[in-house]
């Protein structure tokens, strides 16, 4: 019996050997190997046969993809993947998945500003569109397994180490311009002001072009039919019972709630703001916002958290220097109002800092006075605008807007900016630095004003839009469906005060038909006098959308 126990013993040993060896030979004939393509992805064609003919189908696989090596050659290689024998370049393997963000040097896409630190803050130092930069490190620990992205890179630069964002640069010089030539429509009209090729510099050669990844985050999934409300703080705070009633009276589903004004007030007790300016603000606590904000989406609001940026005339007092000043060193005041420059890279920093702070709190943050102020061309050789970097007005309010998109998206909120009506229908940015397809680029969602008052008689064709709001917004969208590329994206603003409850109506009712989803109402401050006799036109006319189930965002 002993006997019999002890061979038992010894075949499994004996078989485990063998496994064991043949699992190690295994790997040395079959070694694991990991996708390393210079770009983020290698796109494979595998042909197969379908009704007798062949037919080629492309898989793609993302840096930092495992695959088994069948067999290895100078040029190409075999490579099996989820069941399919794939032929990949040698160049584009690696034996470890360390070594798959490891690169001599990467090229710079569209202007970019440098960190000292990861996820650090800007220095007043840019990287040039295509200037090629010394790779000193980067980390597994920064790739993106679904999209084979690294987000950082360590970088040299002159004699200083800095960081990069991954987004923002290309493997090789050919694909930095792969982008070069956007399908979209420029007016020339500012040449006349800033001289010949101005326009094609200003709104094709300087913006960056490439389309930028939809997200959709678990926590706080994509809203594409936002049917809000604008509001300040101080009315939320002070009628919440009020607003709270709406999402039973009408199709409202979301509230675009006012942090920091146009006149560069901040609303609540804000940690952000304070690291920047001694405010002495009163209001509500941080942690009484959340609360309150809290109370809304639980009610089932989308939250949208509102800041102006760079009309702000308490940062301009502040930083005088970072302000738009007149060549004497003086703020200039445009419309009873100082503005920081939107070329201020501390202008930047203070109002991302800001709306990080909103995405914390909100679904949504929505940036509103995105821009430069109006007249600037009139009076050049009279103003001081710091512009260090030497950019046209539509790169600089893009490139913001991408900074802001990117710290909020870490907080998994959306980011959105408001424009001009004009600037939708005038292919330019009107001397603004809104440029539409380029802020389509940069931001979730993109909100123009097409209040029917703000237009003259016989605009689009109507006689008196004030009059006809309903056609003005029809045709207004007509327009829009031209321009972007992303229907969801569109989300206008509609004229909710000096006028009717049926004009609301119409003005979405025009959105709606047109083919659009969303819709945001400017009734002021929002004010209850205000928006009360509005609300039986503020309801959804192409039929009733489902209930909203998309604003509980998980709040840390």
């Amino acid at each position: 019996m002993k006997k019999k126990r002890r061979i038992f013993i010894l075949a499994l040993l004996s078989l485990s050997v063998i496994l064991i060896a043949a699992g190690i030979l295994a790997r040395q004939v079959y070694p694991t190997m990991y996708i390393a393509p210079a770009g983020n992805s290698l796109s494979v064609q595998v042909p197969s046969m379908e009704n007798g003919e062949i037919r080629e189908d492309t898989v793609t696989l993302v840096r930092g993809t495992a695959v088994k090596l069948r067999k290895r050659g100078t040029d190409t290689s075999m490579v099996e993947y989820e069941g399919k024998t794939l032929e990949v370049p040698s160049s584009s393997l690696s034996e470890t998945y360390a070594g798959c963000v490891q690169v001599p040097s990467v090229f710079v896409r569209t202007r970019t500003e440098l960190r000292k630190e990861k996820n650090g803050p800007l220095c007043q130092v840019a990287a040039e569109k295509g200037e090629e930069l010394k790779v000193v490190s980067a980390s597994v620990q920064d790739l993106d397994s679904e999209t084979g992205m690294v987000n950082w890179y360590e970088v040299v630069r002159g004699d200083e180490t800095y960081w990069i964002p991954g987004q923002y640069v290309e493997p090789d010089e050919e694909s930095v311009h792969a982008w070069d030539e956007p399908n979209v429509a420029v007016s020339d009209y500012w040449n006349a002001a800033y001289g010949e090729g101005y326009s094609t510099d200003a709104f094709v050669a300087q913006e960056d072009w490439k389309p930028a990844q939809k997200v959709d985050f678990a926590d706080n999934p994509r809203k594409d039919d936002v049917r809000g409300l604008h509001v300040t703080l101080e009315q939320l705070a002070a009628n919440p019972d009020y607003y709270l009633s709406l999402k039973d009276r009408t199709d409202l589903n979301a509230l675009v709630v006012e942090l920091k004004n146009e006149g560069g007030l901040v609303e609540y007790e804000s940690p952000a703001a304070a690291k920047w300016l001694d405010t002495g603000y009163q209001g509500l606590s941080l942690e009484q916002l959340r609360e309150l904000v809290r109370q809304f989406q639980d009610a089932g609001y989308y939250m949208i958290g509102r800041i102006s940026a760079f009309k702000d005339p308490v940062f301009a007092t502040a930083y005088p220097e970072e302000a738009i000043q007149t060549t004497d060193g003086q703020l200039l005041e445009i419309a009873q109002s100082t503005w920081a420059s939107p070329y201020s890279r501390k202008a930047w920093e203070y109002n991302a800092d800001l709306c990080e702070e909103a995405a914390g709190l909100f679904n949504e943050v929505q940036l509103d006075y995105t821009r430069f102020p109006e007249g600037l061309a009139t009076r050049q050789g009279e103003v001081e605008l710091h512009n260090t970097y030497d950019e046209s007005k539509a790169s600089a309010i893009q490139h913001f807007t991408q900074y802001v998109r990117d710290r909020v998206h870490e907080h998994d909120a959306y980011l959105s900016v408001d424009v001009f009506a004009q600037v939708l229908t005038a292919m330019d940015d009107q001397d603004l630095g809104q440029y539409v397809p380029g802020l389509c680029i940069a931001a979730d969602y993109v909100s123009p004003m097409p209040y029917p008052d703000h237009f003259v008689n016989g605009s689009l064709g109507v006689e008196n839009p004030a009059m006809e709001q309903g056609e003005m917004l029809k045709r207004y969208s007509q327009i829009a469906q031209s321009v972007y590329a992303d229907d969801d994206q569109y989300r206008p603003w509609l004229q909710g005060y000096s006028n009717t409850a049926q004009d609301v109506q119409d003005q979405i009712r025009a959105v709606e038909e047109t083919g659009f989803k969303s819709w945001l109402i400017w009734c002021s401050n929002g004010d209850t006098e205000i928006v009360e006799p509005r609300v039986k036109g503020m309801k959804a006319v192409t039929g009733k959308q489902p209930e909203d189930k998309t604003a509980d965002k998980t709040i840390e």
